[in-house]
């Protein structure tokens, strides 16, 4: 009797232990919660309003920097100074004492990525520049991530970005795509700094201004004819360096977030945040944290994903049972992550990609401008090529109804052979055109910018998924008119096309002689349709929206249309089709 109740009292005690276990871990703290000001970089005039008095220089931090100087010059003035002084400050001590703790987690990330470019190491300070290392920051904008890309950007450098993963929270992916940026800036330049700075202004900018320096390439000598966030940015650059190599001297101490060691691996088939929550007894919030770039509670087939070391025996024995629940979620979910705004433009709001060619280039290269506008409204509106990215995408049980004939039950953004586009709202379009041009619905639109409605701003991007083999066809689209548009839309076949003709020709070919002479069989094939009196201002598009399962593009295959049509007052066009009589 007496042992029966020790066995009670031990079961109940491992019961309470492992359920105040998983309690306390449904919601520990983020490691990324950070004040906007934090992501701030003043500019010299906003720091002499704060401290007018005169700079201080002091010939003990000029030796220091020497000593620590490696392949990026960095200088010492009047201009670094002021932001050694702000960056020592006591009010800015627990930045740099956070700055110190997280570096332990994403310099040996971002090292041997920058080595493989040939990157100075010391680049990876400017991470902390950026983002003060959070991959959760976001500009308002738009830039995103440790590294502050754009979307047109961020497509440009081949990461991915789909509605389950960002990889511009990716401290990896980013980095990589960092690293290429500079590369291509400091081949162009010649010059780290002027790279650097080009990080933050953009090309146009910077070669503006070696142009109205008499041609120089010093970053000092053409800082005066650069945007006021941009002169402040390499002295911020250097004063960080500084600050951080040196931060023992003025009683900075890392300040240390206690976090497991990670693993990361890749996941073979679709899982859940929610299962590994309640299977692994992993915290949401870790899971979160160590995988920024995620989005929604499902995570996709090829994911790289990063877990607490001490929970990868308990993945490796119960991988398949997760992959096997996963199949049965059919609804994924945002998840909630730490809200970052950075109250300042963002380097990469202002897309290095406008490079403009110098008269006194040194590296003597011509690069032409690029022409679709990113979606940031900054003084400028740099320009970046509406490219498109190799998106591995999540196998996910379809939820709605096919558009076209032939078509899986996969969606176009969860199949791999389907690509985005990045295109810019012009004035006079609305999501009936921009549907038909791409040859898509308005329906799958909306899902694929999570719009509630039919409104839409000039200058909006919009994700276009494409098949892989259509994308030259479709690429182009953003710089042309409208008419040009509508001509060109009518006379290219899709992919998808393509497959649901050779699907019907196919089963044509199958069906049995007897079938194709018996009448009643041919009559039964016969499509019947409901017809439309068009009204006064109709168009296709207008049509289709009163008809739930029509869409332009049907319109037009029932009717015949090769391109879109004029319509007029008392056209009969067939919209539906029903039971023949």
């Amino acid at each position: 009797m007496r042992l029966q109740k020790i066995t009670s009292l031990y079961i109940l005690f491992v019961f309470f232990s492992f359920t105040y276990t998983a309690l306390g871990q449904t919601s520990p703290p983020s490691q990324f919660k950070d004040a906007s000001d934090e992501l701030v970089i003043p500019t010299e005039e906003q720091l002499f309003k704060n401290d007018p008095d005169p700079v201080v220089m002091s010939a003990q931090i000029a030796v220091r920097l020497k000593k620590i100087q490696q392949t990026i010059p960095l200088d010492y003035n009047e201009h670094v100074q002021k932001y050694i002084t702000y960056n020592t400050d006591a009010k800015r001590k627990e930045h740099v004492a956070k700055m110190l703790g997280r570096s332990k987690k994403f310099f040996p990330i971002f090292e041997p990525i920058l080595a493989k470019y040939g990157i100075p190491d010391e680049m990876k300070y400017l991470a902390v520049v950026e983002s003060a290392l959070n991959p959760f920051a976001v500009s308002r904008a738009g830039a995103s991530g440790p590294w502050q890309f754009m979307y047109s950007t961020a497509l440009r450098y081949e990461l991915n970005i789909s509605k389950r993963v960002d990889e511009r929270r990716d401290p990896y992916a980013a980095c990589e795509a960092a690293a290429k940026y500079l590369k291509e800036m400091y081949n162009f330049y010649g010059s780290w700094q002027l790279a650097i700075a080009s990080y933050n202004c953009g090309a146009g900018n910077v070669n503006r201004a070696i142009k109205k320096a008499g041609g120089s390439t010093s970053f000092w000598d053409i800082r005066a004819y650069l945007p006021a966030e941009t002169r402040a940015y390499v002295p911020s650059f250097i004063a960080i360096v500084y600050a951080m190599k040196y931060a023992g001297k003025y009683g900075i101490s890392p300040l240390i977030v206690e976090r497991e060691n990670t693993q990361r691996f890749t996941v073979r088939q679709k899982i859940t945040v929610n299962d590994l929550e309640s299977l692994l007894n992993i915290p949401r919030q870790t899971i979160i944290d160590e995988n920024p770039s995620l989005l929604t509670t499902f995570i996709p087939p090829d994911f790289t994903l990063n877990l607490p070391s001490s929970k990868i025996f308990s993945f490796n024995q119960l991988q398949d049972s997760l992959y096997q629940k996963a199949l049965c979620e059919l609804e994924d979910q945002k998840l909630i992550v730490p809200s970052i705004i950075r109250p300042t433009n963002s380097p990469k709001e202002t897309s290095g990609d406008d490079i403009i060619p110098v008269n006194n280039n040194p590296a003597g290269n011509t690069v032409s401008k690029n022409t679709t506008a990113s979606k940031s409204k900054t003084k400028e509106e740099w320009k970046s090529i509406p490219v498109i990215t190799d998106e591995k995408k999540s196998p996910q049980k379809n939820t709605e109804t096919p558009v076209k004939k032939g078509s899986s039950n996969t969606l176009k953004e969860d199949d791999n052979n389907y690509k985005t586009i990045a295109y810019k709202v012009k004035k006079g379009d609305n999501l009936g055109n921009i549907a038909g041009w791409f040859h898509c619905n308005v329906k799958e639109i909306r899902r694929w910018n999570d719009l509630t409605g039919n409104n839409i701003n000039v200058n909006d991007e919009l994700l276009i998924y494409v098949h892989k083999n259509d994308l030259k066809k479709f690429v182009r689209f953003n710089y042309l008119s409208k008419n040009i548009k509508d001509e060109l839309s009518g006379k290219i076949t899709t992919q998808e096309e393509k497959d649901a003709d050779t699907k019907t020709k196919e089963q044509k070919a199958q069906t049995p002689l007897i079938d194709k002479i018996n009448p009643v069989k041919i009559l039964s094939k016969k499509d019947c349709f409901q017809t439309h009196k068009i009204k006064e201002g109709e168009t296709l598009w207008s049509v289709a929206q009163k008809y739930d399962e029509a869409t332009v593009q049907d319109l037009m295959q029932w009717n015949g249309f090769k391109k879109t049509p004029i319509l007029h007052k008392g056209d009969l066009i067939k919209v539906k089709k029903i039971a023949c009589k």
